[in-house]
């Protein structure tokens, strides 16, 4: 009996520790030392939450940069947004021998031209990936220079103002940053 009462104790004594007094500390810690990243990493325009710089958006319009292809849908409904938490993560799982991988690819191609980088037909591994490389931004500065009527060389600059380094990865800007600074141009 005194065994069993021990183990009910301990039970119990590493249920509030681990299950309310750690939580509860990496919450503070992060909301007083953090609280940008602790957010979210929300980006607000006039007051208003336009987006997270950690998950992506679906950009179909031609006169901004366009963020990799996902299987998720970034831009539903916002109600179902809010009763879901929020975009779910997922990739397609579309091997590269799949037919429709290869439709994917080729309608990619055919719709944006034929000097694509991988990212830019390419869907990452979340589906969430806000993020696309500095060789795929240069690739779409021709298109979006065109569109909103200014140089390719002042998008080329931005593009290189907004890049980031790992040493992972390739250099990268991230796609909601890049086009709140396209329409901030004059």
């Amino acid at each position: 009996m005194a065994t069993i009462r021990k183990s009910v104790g301990l039970v119990v004594v590493l249920f509030v520790l681990c299950g309310f007094i750690f939580p509860l500390t990496v919450t503070a810690i992060g909301q007083v030392a953090f609280p940008y990243q602790a957010n979210g990493s929300l980006i607000k325009q006039d007051g208003k939450v336009i987006g997270s710089e950690l998950i992506g958006q679906q950009w179909n319009d031609s006169k901004y940069f366009h963020g990799r292809i996902s299987a998720v849908n970034y831009n539903m409904d916002k109600k179902l947004l809010k009763a879901n938490g929020g975009p779910s993560s997922g990739g397609s799982n579309l091997a590269n021998s799949n037919p429709q991988f290869k439709q994917r690819v080729e309608d990619s191609i055919h719709k944006e031209g034929h000097h694509l980088t991988a990212d830019a037909v390419t869907a990452s591994g979340s589906g969430l990936d806000p993020d696309i490389t500095v060789s795929n931004a240069n690739a779409q500065a021709k298109r979006i220079a065109n569109e909103r009527g200014i140089e390719e060389a002042t998008i080329q600059r931005m593009i290189q103002q907004y890049k980031q380094s790992s040493p992972m990865t390739e250099d990268y800007v991230n796609v909601l940053k890049m086009n709140i600074a396209l329409d901030k141009m004059k």
